[in-house]
């Protein structure tokens, strides 16, 4: 009989290794190589009757598309989100910050879901009393959701495949685990053997599952590279912890787009979508504030009207500083030279916070134009012109660059009023529609901002 071979684990990105070290060479991460003790792994050898037993493949052309039927969430933002539905079959990941509103999520999903389908709601985390008091506060009531506080992932499975019910939900994946196994729950071992359980599952039976996953203080999904791979959908539930307003948004998606968001607004009974989202980030009286520009950024296949706002003032200490949020601090940096040696103001002298309204978090090129613009003007004191906003990015030579996706970013500013807008001339040429009310006013430069003014 062989020697069984030690295996080390980084807890972070799941990278192997066949000894301990201090810091992952693949994740950079320090003291997360945890030995996998116990479990005893052996070389294999593929032998005749192994290599005979394998499906035959098929040509490309002779294989059938399945045509999936999509269940309907409840929530039409969320049906967006997923691609049109949920995916029979399928296995999607939710992963957020404690308190964000996951479990209030599922809940209102297994509302909606159970009027027309069986629920089972798996929680490893709270009691079945727990959930039954927030449903209660919630207002739901309904005999088609059952509740299970089973750990154990194989007793989960033939759960599943026993109950056939409609929807599965998994609060959390880091609470199940596996009896074979000794490492403990939400260790890379027990995260992988546990998900590539359930996706089985949810393909043998075509019932869909659904995993909710605990954002580490990192900001990642404990286990990332493991439980991103093996999913079919990953969304990040997050929210400005001083807002009501939650933003649900796609990052991996094999039945849709990648990069669309749904809004949640959080309230007592639990969450309620929001559907008109065109003046959501913008405030009602920005055009009479200096430093307020309004811009538009895409969301996936979204387009979302969004206002820049910039704070200029002379700077207390030796080193002047720059503050962004929502935004990205070296992109800020970058602009805030740029403006300096093209525009010449005098930007060293000057602390600069620039923010977007909302508590949103964007890092998109597009808003470049929009930065410089919310930065002059509050450096020159004078608001920008009544319906006017900006789109474009800004290179380091001062030059304004196309942007993508520019016709749809134009109706979306035209549905909230915008009547003047300033882009970058090289786009002008892709307009598709030629009966629109907006004025267009094309710049090749940022010192051609002053048109704003």
């Amino acid at each position: 009989m062989k020697k069984p071979v030690r295996l080390f684990i980084c807890q972070s990105c799941g990278q192997d290794y066949s000894r301990w070290a201090g810091k992952c060479e693949s994740c950079g991460e320090w003291n997360t190589i945890v030995e996998e003790g116990g479990q005893e792994r052996f070389a294999k050898t593929i032998t005749k009757n192994q290599i005979e037993r394998y499906a035959k493949p098929r040509p490309i052309t002779d294989i059938k598309e399945e045509d999936y039927k999509r269940i309907p969430t409840g929530f039409s933002e969320l049906d967006h989100v997923l691609g049109g539905g949920i995916v029979p079959g399928s296995m999607t990941l939710i992963g957020g910050e404690p308190g964000v509103g996951k479990s209030t999520l599922i809940l209102e999903m297994s509302k909606s879901l159970a009027k027309n389908k069986k629920v089972l709601y798996i929680s490893g985390e709270e009691s079945a009393g727990q959930i039954s008091l927030r449903a209660k506060r919630m207002g739901i009531e309904s005999k088609n959701i059952f509740i299970s506080s089973e750990i154990y992932v194989d007793n989960i499975a033939s759960m599943i495949v026993n109950e056939e019910p409609g929807v599965v939900f998994v609060d959390s994946i880091q609470t199940i685990t596996r009896e074979s196994l000794p490492n403990g729950a939400g260790t890379v071992t027990q995260l992988r053997e546990c998900s590539q359980i359930l996706l089985e599952t949810a393909k043998k039976t075509n019932i869909p599952i659904f995993l909710i996953g605990h954002i580490t203080k990192e900001g990642s999904i404990a286990g990332p590279k493991v439980l991103e791979h093996i999913v079919d959908t990953v969304l990040y539930f997050d929210s400005d912890k001083l807002n009501y307003y939650r933003l649900l948004r796609g990052i991996k998606n094999r039945f849709g787009a990648v990069g669309d968001i749904a809004v949640f607004e959080m309230r007592a009974t639990g969450l309620t979508e929001v559907k008109d989202k065109h003046n959501l980030f913008i405030s009602s009286n920005h055009e009479s504030r200096t430093g307020s520009i309004i811009s538009v950024v895409m969301e996936g296949s979204r387009a979302l009207s969004v206002e820049v706002q910039a704070l200029v003032s002379r700077s207390s200490y030796s080193q002047a500083r720059r503050t962004a949020e929502g935004l990205d601090n070296k992109r800020l940096v970058l602009l805030a030279a740029v403006l300096e040696k093209f525009m010449g103001l005098k930007m060293v002298e000057c602390d600069i916070f620039c923010n977007l309204a909302g508590g949103l978090n964007i890092d998109e090129p597009a808003l470049d134009l929009a930065i410089c613009a919310s930065i002059v003007s509050s450096y020159i004191e004078k608001t920008a012109k009544t319906h006017y906003a900006v789109i474009g990015e800004v290179g380091l030579s001062g030059e304004v660059r196309s942007v993508s996706h520019l016709n749809i970013r134009l109706k979306e500013l035209e549905s909230i009023g915008i009547k003047h807008l300033l882009l970058p001339k090289g786009n002008i040429p892709e307009i598709q529609n030629k009966n629109l009310k907006i004025e267009l006013i094309g710049i090749e430069s940022v010192r051609e901002l002053e048109k704003i003014f």
